[in-house]
């Protein structure tokens, strides 16, 4: 066998792995000049999206307020064991008019704090009638004598007791005593219409009132005083 006929026995595995060599070096030539003739696109920036203040924008979700926690308290509203302002309680003390001859009771207002406690609305009530220069209206007056004080008025479960001072029984006829006896039965009933009323005067009870004996009895209404003396 001659030299050239060695160089055509070329191994078949050395042919087979030089074919596959070109075949590759071919398709990276082919992807490399597809590539050139069509490039890839480049790839479109956005500018960073600005909000102008004030400005809403329609694609956001509305914004809602939190839920409340029914277990915090508001502190918002306030505190609600914060004590209430009282309201004022109207009562009344009573002065005398002379109505064609026949002495009447006659009413005015007064107010106290809503809290306060049953003896003080009698101590004010009293206080307002033994100070007080009189009635607005001209022709109303008192018949209990001007050095007349309060020494004690109590509530308590029988009845209204109201204590006065020695003065109370002094100077006047059977009517002044009349007048006199109504003003404090109706007065110390101010804020309890239908409250029975004990009196003493210097911690004594009243029985007999002035000189002609004008009899007392205990305790009175102001049912019993007007059945008792007619007004």
């Amino acid at each position: 066998m001659d030299y050239k006929d060695k160089l055509r026995r070329i191994p078949l595995g050395l042919a087979a792995g030089l074919a596959t060599l070109v075949l590759a070096s071919g398709g990276s030539v082919a992807w490399l000049t597809w590539r050139t003739l069509n490039p890839v696109p480049p790839v479109a920036e956005f500018p960073p999206l600005e909000v102008t203040p004030g400005q809403t924008d329609q694609t956001l979700p509305p914004q809602t307020e939190p839920a409340t926690d029914p277990t915090v308290p508001d502190v918002s509203q306030g505190d609600p064991t914060a004590p209430v302002p009282a309201d004022e309680k109207t009562g009344q003390i009573f002065w005398l008019k002379d109505q064609d001859g026949q002495l009447q009771l006659v009413p005015t207002a007064i107010t106290v704090a809503g809290d306060a406690s049953p003896d003080a609305q009698v101590k004010a009530a009293f206080d307002a009638l033994l100070t007080s220069p009189g009635d607005a209206d001209p022709d109303a007056f008192t018949t209990i004598p001007e050095q007349t004080q309060l020494l004690a008025a109590t509530v308590e479960d029988d009845g209204i007791h109201v204590d006065l001072s020695a003065d109370f029984t002094s100077g006047g006829g059977s009517a002044a005593m009349t007048g006199r006896l109504g003003q404090v039965i109706y007065t110390a009933t101010a804020f309890d219409p239908n409250a029975p009323v004990w009196i003493s005067v210097d911690g004594q009870p009243l029985t007999l009132l002035g000189g002609e004996g004008l009899e007392v009895s205990q305790p009175m209404t102001r049912a019993d005083f007007n059945q008792g003396f007619g007004f």
